[in-house]
């Protein structure tokens, strides 16, 4: 579904050029759930937005079902990116629209019928569990029931991936599952794969099937959540965990962690 070769980004600035982004290379599998984790400044967000070409990237390529968004035209663009579905942390609803409008947005923009709008937004509103909301405005809604919100909208023209942008940040523990629990369920049921960007590893831990982890614009490791959790190689991997608390503070850097992945010269072989 997803396939990343060489990604990198540049920042022009009064003070020179920043480096963002390093030969990035990974892929994700139709119906996976792949994680993004990191600390802050690492480049988790700039990677997410150069996956559907918010931001272009500099050097590299990203591949989405096949097609090299480097080499398509605006207008076949914009119909890719209608496939990508995007999920916020801070939800970005519509604050003059109801959350049924709010769903309906996307359709709109799409030239969709008002009949297939409805139905489509009525859907939805039972696949997130606010059939009840749907004339609400988001002022009028808790912080998880905006996300709902979010999801539904970021699912309205049926795409197959959703790009998770931090968006269980700005919840509580208790809420945070209920989306990711919903999450978990949307790629079950419909198969849509989503790309989970975030620095909360319990959220990693508990919806992905694979992990990669970004330090300073650079991949530094990757592979199964399992593998990654329980033998991590690369230094700042070990440092998430143990800021977390998920493992003890004195967990080693075990021989197979370093058999499944050595890290040279800034990538991962």
């Amino acid at each position: 579904m997803v396939e990343v070769k060489n990604l990198g980004k540049e920042f022009v600035t009064p003070n020179g050029k920043i480096t963002a982004l390093q030969n990035i290379s990974f892929a994700v599998a139709k119906g996976e759930v792949f994680g993004i984790m990191g600390a802050s400044g690492a480049g988790k967000s700039t990677l997410v937005r150069c996956l559907n070409y918010l931001e272009r990237p500099t050097t590299g390529q990203v591949r989405i079902a096949g097609q090299n968004l480097a080499e398509l035209s605006p207008r076949q663009l914009a119909l890719v990116r209608q496939q990508i579905g995007m999920i916020f942390q801070h939800f970005n609803l519509l604050k003059l629209r109801t959350v049924a409008q709010n769903i309906a947005f996307p359709l709109e923009i799409a030239g969709v019928p008002k009949e297939e709008t409805q139905q489509r937004v009525d859907e939805l509103l039972d696949i997130v569990g606010l059939t009840d909301k749907a004339q609400a405005y988001p002022h009028q809604l808790s912080g998880g029931q905006k996300q709902r919100v979010g999801i539904a909208r970021a699912l309205a023209c049926r795409p197959r991936l959703l790009l998770s942008d931090e968006a269980t940040s700005a919840l509580d523990p208790e809420t945070t599952q209920s989306i990711l629990t919903l999450l978990k369920k949307i790629n079950r049921n419909l198969g849509v794969t989503i790309i989970l960007i975030t620095h909360e590893l319990p959220v990693i831990r508990q919806v992905c099937d694979r992990v990669g982890v970004l330090e300073q614009g650079r991949l530094v490791e990757m592979g199964s959540v399992t593998d990654v959790f329980n033998q991590p190689h690369a230094a700042a991997t070990r440092r998430l965990i143990t800021t977390s608390g998920l493992v003890p503070p004195t967990t080693a850097r075990t021989k197979s962690a370093v058999t499944r992945s050595t890290l040279a010269a800034g990538e991962v072989v």
